[in-house]
């Protein structure tokens, strides 16, 4: 993301999440929110049939699997965090939360954790009008902490805050890898390594390498990092599966779950015919911090 500037990929996320709602079936992941922390407009738009036929069909046609695999990712964070919280897990830490509405949207579980947004100031700037605009009012325990990745760190960020380093926290980080180097995505790890207790658990999503991925997924990648290039923030880092499970070793993280795109498409989007819908080549990755 540029300096100063709000992501304009937390703006398409929150689009793709309010056509879903509105106008998919059967519905995945449900956010009646994301429509109105997106803006003015694409609150107007992602309310139009119409303009939900002329975006997927027209400007971003063909792109449908990534739009599914955005969809997917957030279930699959939010599947693994309930069954977290049936353990005793009572905290919560979104990075790069960009304009997810969790505060509003899991009122269900929002009584039982402490949650912290952390993101770059200039996002949270957005957000926080926005939602101070339509009059959102979230829980006392939702905590929005500002953080400049690349001047801070995050232990350094969460320390602002009242999270609790000597308990375990559920961490989500999506849609974030892609845009990192390998390099940074390690220090990453490292630091959520560093500042979470032991047992504490993450799920992330990251691409993988493009001699893993069918013929049409590959296109499908070249599609996306076509469309991110043109944004501003282009795709830095693709994995092997090896590479990708001896770094979060490195980390001091276990693998519990490695879905595969295969994997995602039959638990999320197995349509009533009995047909699978084709998902990108992106793994969603649910990991736990050895003690």
């Amino acid at each position: 993301m540029k300096k100063n500037r709000h992501s304009r990929t937390a703006v398409i996320v929150a689009v793709v999440r309010a056509l879903h709602t509105a106008f998919e079936r059967p519905v995945v992941f449900d956010d009646p929110y994301a429509g109105d922390l997106a803006g003015s407009l694409w609150r107007i738009a992602a309310k139009s049939r119409i303009c939900y036929w002329i975006g997927t069909k027209i400007i971003y046609s063909g792109m449908d699997p990534i739009r599914r695999q955005i969809i997917a990712r957030a279930r699959y964070a939010e599947d693994k965090l309930e069954a977290a919280i049936s353990s005793g897990m009572s905290q919560y830490v979104i990075i790069g939360a960009g304009l997810d509405a969790f505060g509003l949207r899991r009122k269900d579980l929002t009584g039982i954790l402490s949650v912290f947004e952390l993101d770059h100031p200039a996002s949270q700037q957005v957000k926080k009008k926005r939602l101070g605009q339509l009059r959102f009012v979230l829980p006392e325990k939702h905590e929005f902490v500002a953080i400049d990745f690349e001047k801070e760190g995050l232990c350094e960020a969460l320390a602002r805050s009242s999270y609790n380093p000597q308990h375990p926290a559920f961490f989500s980080w999506l849609g974030t890898v892609h845009y990192l180097t390998p390099a940074a995505v390690l220090n990453t790890l490292n630091a959520i390594a560093a500042c979470a207790y032991p047992g504490s658990e993450l799920v992330l999503d990251y691409a993988g390498a493009k001699g893993l991925a069918a013929a049409g997924d590959e296109k499908m990648v070249k599609k996306l990092k076509r469309f991110t290039d043109r944004r501003g923030e282009p795709i830095l880092s693709m994995f092997e599966p090896d590479q990708f499970r001896q770094m979060i070793s490195q980390a001091g993280f276990n693998l519990i779950e490695n879905l595969s795109p295969e994997e995602q498409t039959i638990r999320y989007f197995t349509l009533p015919d009995g047909t699978n819908p084709p998902m990108p080549g992106s793994y969603f990755a649910h990991l736990r911090l050895s003690g």
